[in-house]
């Protein structure tokens, strides 16, 4: 009898220890570390269950269900962004001095060359793109302001669009090159980089505007440039390519399907500004992927995911905020659910971001992808200050339908029912403390990476530690500044808009 008894308990135990582990894998919290082993994870009282395959990166060590989970709601509100104008004006001199390297016209990742990935003293064509679209954006596109850095950067366009490349590639979608000489970069890498040239058409689109509205310099020699490297979007937009991480490969990333959307309307924009033909090729095709591009939203799980074979990633919230004016806007349900589903799959990635929540701290950190091990794994200052970005948008949106629709605009409560889950709101509210609302959210993000970057004289660099709070990985990254004072720039905007409406 004795022995049954104790046959019996051991049945038991097991049987609850499968219950408290019986977790579904999106719902799973990590519990371990790189190099955890099923050892090492049961010890830790926690439960081990391997997934093959695997492209969510689920984790295999995960908590049990007993455990209080601090991520399932976020406070959405704060006293400002944190980030002051002092501190805007550092970034902003750092940032500067980043462009135009050595009077080259390259945009130096960061001047770092010891990171965990190796020295990041290159050209990436990708960041470049993104980094001179966001200076052109900061200035206003003032052609006085940004005339030196910009005119040199489409004189370094010029010349590496016709480097031979040594990597049995086209040029055009070569991920970097070199410092000064502009020379493709030759070792291991994830080839190609097919955003590349559609980024570089966009920013030297608007480019070639300012000059023409300017009436300075040569717009049609631009549109030459732009031509050039849409000409490879336009035969090749379908080809298979590596992820903005440069990790893995797939024909069908979201961000760079958006990327190819708003870069062909912005040089058909241009196109239409020089009376080239070419504007309703370039809008035809974008709205062509654009279709593509819609069936990456998840209705019934509500978000929108990046790839097949990496469907949670940070890469889609940038889409959403820089990319969005064509699909799936900041102010859309289908951008607000996303990032409802994305904020809680970073905080629970995150240690820094459950002692935060734990804490009653306001916002959350957002990295690349739920198991990311590159640098330990971390949130990004680009990702969460686009992240940001994305609620001062969905505030301006709001702010100018009140400006449409006038001071007695009502808010549909069915319409943004998606929205008002994101801020956690139940009751009752007007369109105009909406807005507020919306803002405010953006404070709270930003505000929880201020308080960890703070102390680093303005320097900001590529990660924020997980475990420390300590920034991490490359220094004085360019997209950290580009993203961070663009976050800053849209806040701005808000402002303004709100004064304007002076409710």
């Amino acid at each position: 009898m004795f022995l049954l008894l104790v046959f019996a308990a051991a049945g038991a135990c097991h049987l609850v220890a499968g219950q408290q582990c019986s977790i579904p894998n999106e719902d799973k919290i990590d519990c371990g570390f790189v190099g955890s082993n099923q050892q090492s994870c049961e010890a830790d009282g926690c439960c081990w269950q391997p997934v093959d395959p695997n492209p969510s990166n689920a984790p295999w060590c995960f908590k049990d269900a007993s455990f209080v989970d601090p991520c399932t709601e976020f406070l959405w509100s704060a006293d400002g962004p944190g980030f002051d104008d002092a501190t805007y004006d550092i970034m902003y001199t750092n940032y500067l001095s980043q462009l135009n390297i050595l009077g080259s016209g390259a945009v130096v990742a960061a001047p770092d060359e010891g990171t965990p990935g190796g020295s990041y003293y290159w050209h990436w064509m990708r960041d470049a793109g993104l980094s001179i679209k966001a200076w052109l954006d900061i200035n206003e596109n003032d052609y006085s302001v940004v005339q030196e850095e910009v005119g040199a950067y489409a004189l370094w366009v010029e010349k590496v669009q016709h480097k031979v490349d040594p990597n049995g590639i086209d040029v055009r979608i070569e991920p970097k090159f070199s410092i000064p000489d502009g020379e493709p970069y030759t070792g291991g890498w994830c080839r190609p980089q097919t955003d590349g040239p559609a980024l570089r058409a966009m920013a030297l689109s608007k480019w070639g505007m300012i000059l023409e509205n300017a009436g300075q310099g040569d717009p049609a020699h631009i549109f030459d440039l732009v031509k050039f490297d849409l000409e490879w979007v336009q035969a090749n937009w379908q080809s298979e390519g590596c992820d903005l991480w440069e990790e893995v490969r797939s024909t069908d990333f979201y961000f760079n399907r958006m990327a190819y959307v708003y870069s062909l309307n912005v040089a058909a924009d241009f196109a239409d500004t020089l009376g080239a033909p070419e504007a309703s090729t370039y809008r035809a095709l974008a709205e062509t992927i654009k279709t593509t591009a819609a069936a990456h939203w998840r209705s019934a799980e509500g978000y929108i995911y990046e790839s097949e074979n990496r469907p949670y990633d940070g890469a889609v919230i940038h889409s959403i905020a820089t990319f969005g004016e064509f699909l799936f806007p900041p102010e859309s349900p289908e951008g607000a659910s996303t990032v409802a589903f994305l904020a809680k799959k970073f905080c629970r990635e995150y240690p820094i971001n459950q002692a935060d929540n734990e804490a009653g701290v306001p916002g959350v950190l957002i990295g690349r992808y739920p198991g990311d091990q590159y640098a330990g794994g971390n949130p990004w200052q680009l990702l969460t200050a686009v992240t940001a970005e994305f609620f001062y948008l969905g505030g301006q949106a709001t702010l100018k339908k009140i400006q449409q629709k006038g001071n007695d605009y009502v808010l549909d409560p069915v319409e943004n029912k998606e929205w008002l889950k994101l801020l956690q709101i139940n009751t009752k509210i007007s369109a105009l403390d909406f807005a507020k609302a919306q803002s405010g959210a953006g404070d709270a993000i930003m505000n929880r990476m201020w308080e960890y970057v703070k102390n680093d004289g303005g320097r900001m660099d590529e990660q924020i530690d997980k475990n420390t709070g300590a920034q991490a990985s490359a220094e004085s990254l360019t997209w950290s500044y580009a993203n961070i004072l663009h976050a800053i720039h849209t806040r701005r905007q808000f402002v303004k808009l709100l004064n304007d409406l002076k409710l």
